[in-house]
Order: structure tokens, then C-alpha cells, then sequence
């Protein structure tokens, strides 16, 4: 190995044995943290967690790792790669093909069937194949020294990012595993797939119900991030036959951010006027549906009020997108930003009047505790976990009853007493922090 190879290599790669390993170590996947353009949802959990668990001083050390398909095995991140995962630059996006651009005015029905052709076995295939050789073309020379070939003793592999959809699938990993003498554990941030089946695809379905019988076959920790998921996961393991008891304890997530500045200047993405923000990936249980219904019934009554959507295009959404881009007042009072970094989403929150989650279900619910942390009144769905993420300081609707909303967002904007009574609370409103929940993942991994 060459010494410029050996520069990009962190020097955890090259303690082995047992002098340089502590009793205890657990190895992360960031495969999928890593290879995505954007930081929401459970790319920014994994960063800010597993950050804050490789800082711990104690018998157990936490060290990221990837899948690599040309080795066979997981490896070592390199120093660049260590670097990413530390801090997230938005990557620009790829030059858009000529087909894609032809694909543009074709109606949603049309671009599905086009989506499913090319998904055929055949057509996977010649694809997976394509990028195989080209991987094998680029595949760095240095990273056979980062090669994960012996797994110490006492070592466990936790699923801590959504890895549901990583290669290899865990039917396959986790007996791996466990036959190299490898413990497995996992972060159950819900378990939707199982108990909502209209929310996602066949294939969604097809690799979360595998993911999570293998889990509940392998593993033997499970790790909740709300009373909401624990009472979940319990429920689908007897309904999937499990026998053992399981131990599931149960974590905070935290919303560690600087609140915004009260002098950072209003965006011009941000819309005109009192705007309401709202902030999640266009995707069915999100229940955008019922925002934009509010806010047609109340456009014409309240003659400042806007909003603004903040989240990427997820998936069985394309008609609610169109709907979306097409709508009357889009660019002007309704927006909807799908590339946001983290400078801009601050300044939308400081300038922000309302905040508003409408979603069916969570699992937890960042977006209404990073609201609340920046004193911005918020409304909230009463689905799944929400309450447990806004306690006492939202004020909840049913995530079905657009009347019920919409008379929350009339009291919000034309009721300034009650307003001003709602801002109020937000004054000793204190966000449970990371710090907080690495504690409690390092409590979970303590030696027995």
C-alpha cells in the first residue's frame, strides 16, 4: 500500500487484536446514511447518534462501517469518508437525461407504468450487472486494508440507520453474523410497514416485513425511540409467532440545534405574509392532502396566510406532487421546497407563524420538537407518537378532520390573545438532546 493510500485510511482500520479492541465494540452500518444527497429523517438521527457515540469514553467503542460488494464484507470508512459523514455537503444533482426530460409533461399514470417496466427481473439484471463492472473498475485498491475479516470478541453489529433496504438483506447478514460469532441488534424507529400497507408499495412491504422477521429471529437487541414504536414492535412479534420475551427499552431522539437567530433575515424562498410551515417527505402518511385542503378553505378568509412544504418527493405520491406544483397560489403564498440545507430550514423556522405536522402516524417526531425548540406555535396530528414529541407544549387534531384543523389555524391567526398565550409556553420549552439518547443506546450496549 502506498503511502498516499494509507493517508485516506483512519487509523481505527489498523488496531487489531485484542491489545487494541476493548471488550466490547459495535459496529454501525452507515452505508445508506452515506450514499444518499440529503440529511432528513433517519439520515440526520444516524449522523447526530452514532457522532455522539463514538465521543463516549468507556468499555464499549462504536465505529462506523460499509457494506462493500467488491470485498464481500463490511470495511472501515476511509478518512474522506469519515470526514461525509461528519459533515453533510448537499452533492450537486447528477445532469438530467434526455429521456428524463421528455418524461416531464407525461401524466403520473403514464411515468408509473414506465417506472415498473424498467423494474422488470430482466431489466434489474443488466442493470445490477452494468454497475458491477463498473464498481470493480473504480474499486480503490486500498480498501483490501480496510477490510472487516475477523470480528472481535464480544463485537455486535447494530442497525441503527433505516436499513431495510441495504444489500445484503439481514436474512442473509444476520445469520452471517451470527455464525462468525457476531451478536445483532436494531433501532425500531416504527413499524409501519407491517400495520399500514395502503402507505407503501409491494416492494417496500415485501423488504421491511424480511428485514424485521429476520431481526426478530437473529437479534437480541431491540431498541425503541418512543412508547408508540415499543408498543408496536411487541405486537407484530406476537403476531409473528416470536416465543422469547423481548426487552425493549426505549430512547429519546434528539433535536440538538442552535435556535435560529433572531437576526437572520427573512428568506426569499420563504412565501409572503403569516406563513405556516410544514415540514416532511411528500410520501402517503405525511397527509400533506389535508394541509392544502385547510388552506384552500381559509386562502380567501385570511388574507396574509401562506404556506410553505419543506421536504423531497417521496414515493405513491406523484398525483399529490403534480397537485402540488400546479396549484394557483404555487410560488406565490404556497411553496414547496424540496432541497433545503439546514441555514435555510433555520431562517424558515424563525420567520415561520405556525408550524403544522398533519401526519396519520410517526414514530417519533423530530419536525414538531425542532418546531417547538424554536418557539414556533405548533399544531399537530394526534397519529402514532406525536403526542409523546409535543406533550403539553402543541395543540393536537385529528389527523382525518379538516374541520378540526382548520378551526385551529382560524384561532391561530385571527384569535392574537390565544396566539401570543401559545408563543408563551414555548419560552421553557427545553428539546431532549442527542447526548440524551446516545446514553441511553450506551446503556442498552453496557457489559452485562
Amino acid at each position: 500500500m502506498t503511502e498516499d493510500h494509507r493517508d485516506q485510511i483512519p487509523d481505527q482500520a489498523f488496531e487489531t487484536g485484542s491489545d487494541a479492541m476493548p471488550r466490547r465494540t459495535v459496529f454501525v452500518e452507515v452505508t445508506n446514511t452515506l450514499a444518499v444527497n440529503y440529511i432528513t429523517g433517519f439520515q440526520r438521527h444516524t449522523r447526530e447518534m452514532l457522532g455522539r457515540l463514538m465521543q463516549l469514553d468507556g468499555p464499549v467503542r462504536y465505529i462506523p462501517v460499509l457494506w462493500c460488494s467488491e470485498c464481500e464484507t463490511f470495511r472501515h470508512l476511509t478518512t474522506a469518508e469519515l470526514d461525509a459523514f461528519a459533515h453533510f455537503v448537499p452533492r450537486p444533482d447528477p445532469p438530467r437525461s434526455r429521456l428524463a426530460t421528455l418524461a416531464d409533461p407525461l401524466p403520473a399514470s403514464l411515468k408509473r407504468f414506465g417506472r415498473r417496466l424498467i423494474r422488470t427481473r430482466a431489466a434489474t439484471s443488466a442493470r445490477e450487472e452494468i454497475a458491477r463492472r463498473r464498481r470493480l473498475r473504480n474499486h480503490p485498491a486500498a480498501h483490501g486494508a480496510l477490510r472487516i475479516d475477523e470480528w472481535p470478541d464480544e463485537s455486535w453489529f447494530f442497525d441503527l440507520e433505516a436499513a431495510w433496504h441495504n444489500v445484503p438483506h439481514r436474512s442473509e447478514l444476520l445469520p452471517w453474523l451470527r455464525n462468525r460469532g457476531v451478536h445483532t441488534a436494531v433501532l425500531v424507529a416504527d413499524v409501519m410497514p407491517f400495520l399500514f400497507h395502503d402507505w407503501f408499495d409491494a416492494g417496500q412491504i415485501r423488504l421491511f416485513t424480511s428485514f424485521m422477521q429476520a431481526h426478530l429471529t437473529y437479534s437480541e437487541k431491540f431498541i425503541a425511540i418512543s412508547e408508540c414504536s415499543r408498543r408496536d414492535l411487541l405486537a407484530v412479534a406476537e403476531a409473528e409467532g416470536v416465543q422469547r420475551r423481548l426487552e425493549v427499552p426505549i430512547i429519546t431522539m434528539g433535536a440538538n440545534f442552535k435556535r435560529a437567530d433572531a437576526d437572520l433575515a427573512r428568506p426569499p424562498e420563504a412565501p409572503p405574509g403569516r406563513y405556516i410551515l410544514s415540514v416532511a417527505t411528500v410520501e402517503p402518511r405525511k397527509n400533506h392532502d389535508l394541509l392544502i385542503r385547510a388552506y384552500d378553505t381559509l386562502r380567501d378568509e385570511i388574507d396574509d396566510l401562506s404556506v410553505v412544504f419543506v421536504g423531497k418527493a417521496g414515493w405513491m405520491t406523484d398525483e399529490l406532487q403534480d397537485r402540488m406544483r400546479s396549484h394557483p397560489d404555487h410560488g406565490g403564498r404556497f411553496r414547496w421546497l424540496d432541497k433545503v440545507d439546514d441555514t435555510l430550514l433555520n431562517a424558515l423556522f424563525r420567520h415561520a407563524y405556525l408550524a403544522v405536522q398533519p401526519a396519520f402516524y410517526e414514530g417519533y417526531g423530530t419536525p414538531v420538537i425542532e418546531a417547538l425548540g424554536n418557539g414556533v406555535p405548533t399544531l399537530s396530528s394526534s397519529g402514532g407518537s406525536l403526542p409523546e414529541a409535543g406533550g403539553t407544549y402543541a395543540e393536537y387534531f385529528d389527523p382525518v378532520d379538516l374541520d378540526e384543523l382548520v378551526a385551529l389555524i382560524r384561532r391561530a391567526y385571527r384569535d392574537h390573545a390565544h396566539y401570543e398565550a401559545m408563543r408563551a409556553t414555548l419560552v421553557d420549552y427545553r428539546p431532549p438532546t442527542w447526548e440524551l439518547g446516545a446514553a441511553g443506546i450506551a446503556e442498552a450496549f453496557a457489559l452485562d
